[in-house]
């Protein structure tokens, strides 16, 4: 576990530096200048703007919880949420959220199934926020021509849309069909045993039906509470809208006058898109580029915006990471404070 989040930290300053010396190399003096002459306020509205999105999260993350019938306070529930960008940042595709959050709700109380559980169900929300937004940024787009068509910049945003779409489809199947976990464990278990990996096939198939039984019906469960789990949803899109705002706030504070807050949205949710599969931790690299190209259409000028990125990764990123790894040291001393 060590080695792999030291070889994803290392990948990451590589690609950084790389991405710096890139982004620096075209007139390292203005952006310097656009970055040191942002309004000091406004860098810490633009901090807070993010703090409240991972805090909107951690709600949504404590309701769900309750949803579920267990009990972890709201306060448990935020630092955790504040913790997990940490493991999104340091590993592919940002898929070491999910299990570490599993592995806390595991560690206040909660069953590793129902965890799993609420862990999934919490996904899927925030995948279909994520999905509704997305729409929503196509559609403007398509009304509304923002940008220029560029068959290369808009299959990667389709190839962004899609890959999205298609693992909300497969965690919803996941959590809610039976037939479908029960078909993927039979032919799974068939090839592990092939491959000698799983020798006692019943008994691990029956271990695997009474966790799949149990995580039926925690899913089923969740039907029923539909105006819960509306609002919870309702929470995971505002909690993107302030989370994409960010980019908005760093070109007010560097002095971009009428600058469009919609305009700005799309474009931010098409660099995400783009970014959702980019295998490098934190899409690094694909995030970067895609923000330069569609801000450029906004911004007329290219140091402007590469500062405006700049920040706004620092914000979004970076020191979402820092403040994951200082909740994660506070988390740790609290459990043998209690111990």
């Amino acid at each position: 576990m060590k080695k792999k989040i030291c070889i994803n930290l290392i990948t990451i300053v590589v690609v950084v530096c790389l991405v710096l010396i890139v982004s620096l190399n075209y007139d390292f003096d203005t952006i310097i200048n656009h970055i040191i002459n942002m309004k000091f306020l406004w860098f810490i509205i633009a901090i807070i703007v993010m703090m409240i999105s991972r805090l909107i999260i951690g709600i949504c993350s404590y309701m769900m919880v309750k949803i579920n019938g267990e009990h972890v306070s709201i306060g448990k529930m935020i630092q955790i949420n504040y913790i997990i960008p940490f493991f999104h940042g340091i590993t592919p595709f940002s898929g070491g959220g999910q299990p570490m959050e599993i592995y806390y709700l595991h560690n206040e109380g909660i069953s590793k199934t129902k965890s799993t559980n609420i862990v999934l169900q919490n996904f899927i929300l925030f995948q279909s926020a994520l999905i509704i937004l997305s729409l929503i940024a196509v559609l403007y787009n398509y009304f509304f021509k923002l940008f220029p068509s560029d068959s290369f910049m808009r299959g990667l945003v389709t190839l962004g849309f899609v890959i999205n779409f298609l693992v909300l489809l497969f965690s919803y199947m996941l959590s809610f069909s039976k037939r479908a976990n029960k078909f993927i464990l039979n032919k799974g278990l068939s090839f592990l045993s092939k491959i000698k990996i799983v020798k006692n096939v019943d008994t691990t198939r029956e271990k695997l039906n009474n966790y799949i039984n149990k995580f039926y019906t925690s899913a089923t469960f969740l039907k029923k509470q539909k105006r819960k789990v509306l609002i919870v949803l309702s929470l995971n899109v505002i909690s993107l809208i302030v989370q994409y705002s960010v980019p908005y706030v760093v070109g007010i504070g560097m002095g971009v006058n009428n600058l469009s807050f919609m305009m700005m949205m799309v474009a931010t949710t098409y660099v995400m898109m783009i970014g959702s599969f980019v295998p490098i931790p934190g899409g690094t690299g694909g995030i970067e580029y895609g923000f330069v190209y569609f801000v450029g259409y906004i911004i007329n000028d290219v140091g402007l915006v590469t500062a405006i990125m700049l920040v706004w990764r620092l914000i979004s990123y970076y020191l979402s990471m820092v403040f994951g790894a200082v909740s994660l040291i506070f988390y740790r001393k609290k459990e043998k404070e209690c111990e």
